[in-house]
Formats: C-alpha cells, structure tokens, sequence
C-alpha cells in the first residue's frame, strides 16, 4: 500500500513539474516581440496572446507540487528543516530545490505581470514599448525542472526508507537460549 501511494504520489510530482516546465517553455515561445507592439493613442497595445495565462499556469503547477510533497511527506518536508534522520545530501537537494522553485515562481509571476505593461518608453529613436527580454520564461521552465527532479529525488529517498521495515529496538530482541549440556562441563569451548 505504501508503495503504491509512493508511486502515485511520484506520478503526479512528475506530471505537475512537466505542466509548469512547458507552460514556462509555451509562455517564452509565445511572448510578444517589441515588433508585434503597436501605440496607438500614446499607449501600447498588445496583440492578443497566451503568456499571462501559461506564466500563472506554470507557477500555479509549482506551488501544487510543493504542496504535494509537503502533503505526502508531512511535516518532515520544509526548505530549512527536514528530517533529523536524512543525509546531508538529501537535506542540501531539497534545500536547493525549494530556492529554485521560489526562483522560478517569482520569474513567472513577474513575467506574467511584465508582459501586460502598457507604458511608454521614451527613448532617443523615439517612443516606444516595453517588451520582455527573451530568457525569463525558459529560464524559469528550467529551474522548474531541476527543482522538481531534486525533490521527486528527496521524495523517492524518503518514500524508500518509509517502505523499509522496522527492526524492533535492541530490548526487545530475544535473546538465544542457553543450555548446558551434562556431558560437556569442563571444556565447551574446545568443540
């Protein structure tokens, strides 16, 4: 039963980190080019695109994986606190993935936000309008990936030692029995 929850829970890991990886990935091959930009009545106008939609579907996917995980994994799953009993290793992935995934969340957020802006710039060429520099939105996408590959790793690692049996504490170990045998008194240890 643990196992198959384990692997459910890993599949939906796997599946939330894809969406957001090409939602981010959608959103940068879609994003509005500075040339595609027109002003019309001293504002810019924006032809009509899916960035914003795909920049808060990719954080959305990101924030429901960490929720995922934190569920799955109960309290022991946190950016700064894991577990007394895991390594070191595994403590510095989860860490690192969590900065990474704040990373990508915040670069998808602000992407979101940026690619709506209706301002001017003035420039010395004149007016024009402000269009999202290309990289964001793939760089998020692949901090969404490495993010979500550290913590399907911290998951597996955790979901393995829960699947380990327990050995019972060393008190409650019994002991073998000893007896003595009447013909082997004196020297035991020689047989």
């Amino acid at each position: 039963m643990v196992i198959r929850r384990s692997m459910i829970v890993a599949g939906v890991v796997l599946l939330l980190g894809l969406i957001c990886a090409a939602a981010g990935f959608a959103a940068e091959l879609t994003r509005v080019k500075s040339s595609q930009m027109k002003i019309v009545d001293g504002k810019c106008v924006h032809p009509s695109n899916p960035v914003m939609g795909l920049a808060i579907t990719a954080a959305v996917a990101m924030i429901l994986l960490r929720v995922v995980v934190r569920v799955a994994t109960g309290s022991g799953y946190a950016c700064c606190r894991t577990r007394p009993d895991v390594p070191k290793l595994i403590r510095y992935c989860i860490f690192i993935a969590w900065l990474l995934s704040f990373a990508a969340v915040g670069q998808f957020i602000a992407g979101a936000h940026l690619c709506n802006r209706k301002d001017l710039q003035l420039t010395l060429a004149g007016e024009s309008c402000y269009a999202l520099k290309p990289g964001l939105f793939s760089t998020a996408a692949i901090w969404a990936l490495v993010s979500m590959g550290l913590t399907l790793f911290y998951y597996l690692v955790i979901a393995s030692a829960e699947n380990v049996p327990n050995k019972p504490p060393a008190s409650e170990v019994e002991a073998p029995s000893v007896t003595k045998d009447h013909h082997c008194l004196h020297r035991c240890s020689d047989v």
